[in-house]
């Protein structure tokens, strides 16, 4: 299984998802066209991905801004990283947000409830 690295673009986000580390990232902001149409090799990568997860998985999910469509795909992923999630493999998911933007932490703490999956809040004050 090889890692996923897609650059950013002007309208989709950075992501690294290194299967050797258990370290996996999605960065920046998030309004594609088709929104299915990006996030699809990622649902399918997570999908191989956590037949065989490392002990411990990390999720980082810094997002500048998603819009609508991007929402549901990055509910997806979540929701694929928990409900895979096997017996004694820990899986943390770290949501990061700017300073002072409450609305951003709240995104985080709604997805957090949709999965019903406890997220580590991270506030950074530079992207």
């Amino acid at each position: 299984m090889e890692n996923l690295i897609i650059a950013a673009k002007h309208d989709t986000p950075y992501v690294n998802f290194n299967q050797t580390t258990g370290n996996f990232e999605i960065t920046g902001k998030s309004l594609p066209e088709d929104a299915l149409k990006f996030y699809k090799p990622i649902l399918l990568w997570i999908e191989e991905y956590m037949r065989s997860p490392r002990d411990l998985t990390i999720l980082n999910l810094k997002f500048v801004y998603v819009n609508t469509a991007s929402s549901k795909m990055v509910i997806e992923i979540i929701n694929l990283f928990v409900k895979h999630k096997q017996p004694k493999k820990e899986l943390r998911i770290n949501w990061h947000y700017k300073r002072d933007d409450e609305e951003q932490l709240e995104e985080g703490e709604d997805y957090s409830e949709m999965v019903n999956y406890p997220f580590n809040f991270v506030e950074y004050t530079k992207f």
